[in-house]
């Protein structure tokens, strides 16, 4: 039995939903035939409601919340049903994805919060045909080998962040110490920047990986501590991280060996005061490239949370507008229709759009520096890069040499 959520009640992350039992029950193709008039436009939702990644899913909820406030709840004059289920590990999120298919009858799904569930999500997108947006998730397959016409990426994939970063920290010091996750992002962010430290003659000191829920990395961190590295790259998120920089504050060794940080939500960053680093990040709120769209969603979420937009929330709150926006191009609820307005929809505010040939959204991201004091815990980093144009970011996206996708017909 599976828990649903309608759009008037969105969960915390104390509300687990139930998944279905073991198994995996047969595609079928969508059943997207809408009637017309005042019938609903259903949009599901996959994002995760326990486990590491719980915070992010609860704020990227909050985006797709706003984003459809701001449209009045509908598009193309037809109120929107968002149905919400729980990612609580790749099984469980694919067997969502099915049952948002075959018995809810979606239009759309947007869900994906990290590499392995965004993969299951994506999987089933591509046989069922389902217009899908993967919000979250970085691995690099979902737009290179395995792309998909019904499949669109919305964060950057590592070797984007790799590139941003490496810029960062490089001049700092070329003898680097690796930690990361033992998971597809961390193997995926380790390759990336080790390759950019070794076309500049840096020197990998030595490389650890943590699995997903890792509690403790005091071993690890007496590792480094001996090796002392010029600087230690990290390619671990969710709560593995928040609990790495804490322990690594409390190790003394925060300010003393610089950290660099692939990629960092907000949620991880305001969970504590003795954090430290170069991190990579989607999106972040006081980012002086932001137009006003991106100023007025910030507004909305401290109006309604007391504290600012998060990248997760900026990121559940881009998916939809690229979505509503091309259903209403479309003027259809058609998936081919769908697949066609997000491939070349530029809805006004947002800043990025899908790369037609491998669905990779292009947006600006975002370097931020910890400050040496934190005053304010929902303001601890300064952007370094606000002077980039996106001109500057398309180049770091890759070719279609590069990126090795081919798409076949709608």
């Amino acid at each position: 039995m599976h828990s649903r959520i309608s759009s008037l009640d969105f969960p915390n992350r104390r509300h687990v939903l139930r998944t279905a039992g073991a198994g995996v029950v047969a595609l079928g193709l969508p059943a997207l035939v809408l009637a017309q008039g005042d019938a609903p436009i259903k949009i599901g939702s996959l994002l995760p409601r326990q486990g590491p990644f719980a915070l992010q899913g609860e704020a990227t909820s909050l985006g797709i919340k706003v984003a459809l406030d701001q449209v009045g709840n509908k598009v193309l004059g037809r109120p929107i049903q968002l149905v919400a289920y729980d990612e609580p590990n790749p099984l469980g999120a694919q067997q969502n994805m099915q049952k948002l298919i075959q018995e809810d009858k979606v239009a759309a799904v947007i869900g994906g919060s990290n590499s392995a569930a965004g993969l299951a999500i994506a999987s089933v997108a591509s046989q069922s045909r389902t217009p899908t947006i993967i919000s979250a998730a970085l691995a690099r397959e979902i737009t290179g080998k395995n792309c998909n016409r019904y499949v669109f990426r919305n964060n950057a994939p590592p070797p984007v962040y790799a590139k941003l970063l490496a810029r960062q920290m490089l001049p700092v010091g070329k003898r680097w110490y690796f930690l990361v996750g033992a998971y597809a992002y961390g193997q995926e962010a380790y390759q990336m920047l080790k390759a950019e430290l070794t076309a500049a003659g840096g020197t990998d000191l030595g490389m650890d990986a943590a699995a997903v829920g890792t509690t403790d990395f005091s071993s690890i961190i007496l590792k480094i501590r001996q090796a002392k590295p010029d600087v230690v790259m990290l390619g671990i998120s969710g709560t593995d991280l928040a609990a790495f920089l804490k322990q690594y504050n409390e190790f003394g060794l925060r300010g003393k060996i610089p950290l660099g940080s692939l990629t960092v939500a907000d949620e991880e960053l305001w969970s504590q005061t003795g954090i430290s680093g170069v991190m990579g990040k989607y999106w972040h709120f006081n980012n002086p490239a932001n137009g006003p769209a991106e100023k007025a969603l910030n507004e909305a979420v401290l109006k309604e949370t007391k504290h600012p937009a998060s990248a997760s929330c900026a990121q559940g709150w881009v998916c939809t507008r690229m979505l509503l926006a091309a259903i209403e191009k479309e003027k259809s609820v058609d998936p081919a229709a769908i697949v066609r307005g997000l491939e070349t929809v530029r809805p006004e505010g947002v800043p990025g759009y899908y790369r037609e040939w491998d669905h990779q959204f292009i947006t600006r991201l975002v370097m931020a520096q910890v400050r040496d004091t934190i005053t304010d815990k929902y303001d601890p980093v300064t952007v370094l890069n606000a002077s980039m144009k996106m001109s500057d970011f398309e180049t770091l996206y890759g070719t279609r040499e590069e990126i090795g996708c081919t798409m076949g017909p709608i």
